[in-house]
């Protein structure tokens, strides 16, 4: 037999339908085509497959050993072919079991993936999610090649074939042990610079938005700590009289635990936006238009 890559697969449905039908011109009006084709798309087979594959016998066309042998894989291969098409086509989430990849880098994990799981298992009880740390300069890539399908950060410059749609704006806290000896009803600018600081971060070296918006008035604080979560930097805020940045949200996320308070930034910091990126190839897909919906519901 030829190559797959040589072989015309719509010739697999007139074989299916001559094989159930028993006969070319039957097998024609079950196609909706003209006999003349149906028998050419015969003549195709035959010499694909190098055998005759049906044998005349009155009215009907009977099948080879060969053509018995055949039609199990591919009345299979045709329905697989079916069940893919309408997956493509249709999503429903109902009944579906797939699994959707998230990118997300760790400081986006905490506050967005468990109310994701949670609002998603209600309405898709067997879709599958995974989320995946991924690199900066790779997020297209992975994009385009279906290693993400889509993913959740911060802003990034335009990049050709890559869709986003900014998801929510955040503002900045700062936490402190409950009953913190240098802190009042209000936390003030000297007493933050007083104070030394935990500073979350997976990089080793580099610093954060706040440190940029105190360099530009002239001003720096004391980073005692350098941690790569923001949980462990939660957990030694508690312990300790240190004190912590990081976005509201992401503190709401740990509020109730080890037993630290909030209070407001006394810093002017643009907010923090999550964004929600995609590539363009995969803008029409039912599966991934109903996910990003899902986000837009709970990441807002």
């Amino acid at each position: 037999m030829r190559r797959i890559a040589q072989f015309d697969l719509n010739l697999l449905e007139t074989f299916e339908a001559i094989y159930s039908e028993g006969g070319v011109s039957r097998a024609a009006r079950h196609l909706n085509l003209s006999q003349p084709a149906v028998s050419h798309s015969l003549a195709r087979l035959r010499e694909a497959f190098n055998d005759e594959l049906f044998i005349r016998e009155g009215n009907n066309l009977v099948p080879t050993a060969m053509a018995r042998d055949i039609i199990g894989p591919i009345r299979e291969a045709l329905r697989n072919f079916g069940f893919a098409l309408a997956s493509a086509m249709h999503f429903d989430p109902a009944t579906s079991n797939r699994l959707f990849r998230v990118g997300m880098r760790l400081s986006g994990e905490a506050p967005n993936f468990a109310s994701l799981v949670t609002h998603m298992r209600e309405a898709a009880p067997e879709v599958r999610l995974t989320s995946a740390h991924f690199a900066r300069q790779d997020l297209t890539n992975l994009l385009a090649n279906g290693d993400l399908d889509l993913a959740i950060d911060v802003a990034h410059k335009e990049r050709a074939g890559l869709k986003r749609e900014l998801l929510r704006h955040d503002s900045f806290v700062v936490a402190a042990r409950k009953g913190h000896p240098a802190i009042g009803e209000t936390l003030t600018l000297d007493t933050y610079l007083k104070l030394e600081h935990v500073f979350a971060s997976p990089r080793s070296v580099g610093l954060g938005h706040e440190d940029a918006a105190l360099s530009r008035i002239g001003r720096e604080r004391k980073i005692a700590v350098r941690c790569q979560n923001a949980m462990s930097a939660w957990q030694i805020v508690s312990r300790t009289d240190m004190i912590l940045t990081l976005s509201r949200r992401y503190a709401e996320t740990f509020q109730g635990l080890e037993g630290n308070e909030l209070h407001e930034l006394p810093l002017s910091l643009p907010s923090a936006e999550a964004y929600m990126y995609w590539h363009e190839a995969t803008e029409a897909d039912p599966g991934l238009i109903w996910l990003r919906e899902q986000i837009r519901t709970v990441i807002n």
